[in-house]
């Protein structure tokens, strides 16, 4: 006979907010990681194995983003062990807010998110299996579904793809993040707005482009189709030879695309990343969302969101002169300290000091104006194709210029206070 009372709480505790009825405290552990695990019989033998790390204050009762790290390839995983050894989860083993995991001292209220690991033998990563994944991770744990996050190196990087690309709707990725993405000509992705399922998920690229494992090309198509969706996304190159090439100082520019994901919610506006050279930003005086980063040079904020940045009067002895930037609007460009309107887009804002006198050299393009001066807006345009080379991706030495799709044909800078090169790479027709 059926206890109508007990059915009637437990309806209602499903439907509580914050509650989750199924998950308890052999669930997780805090802290630390808890594996699920075939041979224990605690995951379906069709759902990915896997590790899970909750912050050590975790709270079920609150909504946390979660994060998958996809493994690549090589001899496979057979058991979780196996999995979680990765580069977020040396970030977080110490239970501390630390500030090279997508942390930063100026967002306080950030309570840590949980990270999952999943494993499989050498095979291309399933969408599907990763749907059956996430309902098991769910019924856990406790997870903010507008913020669950895919990186991953190597078969991990064409996997984060497969998940974006191969979504039934059941679950969203905020952000993405495809490492060394090896084998990209493996996904299969539609090519109008109703079936780019990455439309509304921001995408950050990251690798090398003398890879001799994961091909460029291959990587550059998948990702151009993202944009001719409407998507939005940033391509970095890894300078290097290999297939696991790093870029310098690789444990802050972690901490910075870690952040620039962790900032994403989905079916929200997109958070576009400020760089600020020769200044800090103060903090968001207004917008929904805002993240500054750790030392204040640069932050992820949503178009019209409105930043306080400043900057010294004198640099070198050169008296502050003006802001400059790609776009956006500045309140007084003329004022060492002033507000800064958020554009639809990533950009550079720059200090200018002084009068210097600057020099511009492209290689394989042309550049408007030809001879710029500090803080002048230019636009560089690769030139033609000709019968032996196709252009690829843009180059340069510079540390300042912040060339967020290196593989468009044109696109613009602000000229800073050095000299600069800047040279047009192409592959061979």
């Amino acid at each position: 006979m059926v206890n109508w009372k007990v059915l009637l709480l437990s309806l209602l505790l499903f439907a509580l907010p914050g509650i989750n009825p199924i998950a308890g405290a052999d669930d997780y552990t805090p802290g630390d990681f808890h594996n699920y695990t075939h041979a224990d019989g605690n995951v379906p033998k069709d759902t990915y194995q896997y590790s899970v790390f909750v912050p050590k204050d975790y709270d079920p009762d609150k909504s946390y983003p979660l994060v998958y790290y996809l493994h690549g390839g090589g001899n496979g995983r057979h058991h979780p062990n196996q999995g979680k050894r990765n580069i977020v989860s040396s970030r977080l083993i110490d239970n501390k807010r630390t500030t090279d995991g997508g942390y930063s001292k100026n967002d306080p209220n950030f309570f840590g998110y949980i990270l999952v690991s999943p494993v499989k033998p050498v095979a291309s990563w399933n969408a599907g299996i990763f749907k059956r994944l996430y309902d098991h991770v769910k019924s856990k744990v406790s997870i903010d579904e507008k913020r669950v996050y895919v990186t991953g190196f190597s078969m991990g990087g064409q996997g984060t793809w497969r998940v974006g690309c191969g979504t039934d709707d059941s679950y969203n990725i905020a952000a993405m993040m495809p490492l060394g993405a090896w084998g990209c000509d493996r996904v299969r992705r539609g090519s109008t707005p109703e079936t780019c399922k990455t439309l509304r998920t921001p995408v950050w690229v990251m690798h090398c482009p003398l890879d001799h494992v994961s091909k460029i090309s291959e990587q550059l198509t998948l990702f151009h189709s993202h944009l001719k969706c409407g998507g939005y996304g940033r391509f970095t190159m890894i300078p290097g030879k290999g297939h696991i090439s790093r870029g310098p100082n690789d444990r802050e520019f972690f901490n910075m695309r870690m952040g620039w994901m962790l900032a994403q919610t989905y079916g929200t506006p997109f958070n576009y990343v400020i760089k600020i050279h020769d200044g800090t930003i103060v903090k968001a005086v207004s917008g929904e969302r805002p993240y500054t980063g750790n030392e204040n040079r640069y932050g992820f904020y949503e178009p019209g969101t409105v930043i306080a940045i400043t900057a010294e009067k004198m640099k070198d002895n050169e008296p502050f002169v003006r802001w400059a930037c790609e776009s956006g609007e500045f309140a007084d460009g003329l004022s060492s300290s002033t507000f800064f309107t958020v554009p639809a887009g990533d950009v550079s804002i720059r200090a200018i000091y002084g009068l210097k006198k600057v020099t511009l050299e492209i290689g394989g393009g042309t550049a408007v104006p030809a001879e710029p001066k500090q803080g002048e807006i230019v636009t560089v345009t690769a030139n033609d194709d000709d019968d032996e080379k196709k252009f690829t991706f843009w180059t340069t030495q510079s540390k300042t210029i912040e060339i967020a799709v290196p593989s468009n044909r044109s696109f613009k800078f602000v000229m800073p206070s050095e000299n600069v090169k800047i040279t047009a790479m192409g592959t061979r027709k």
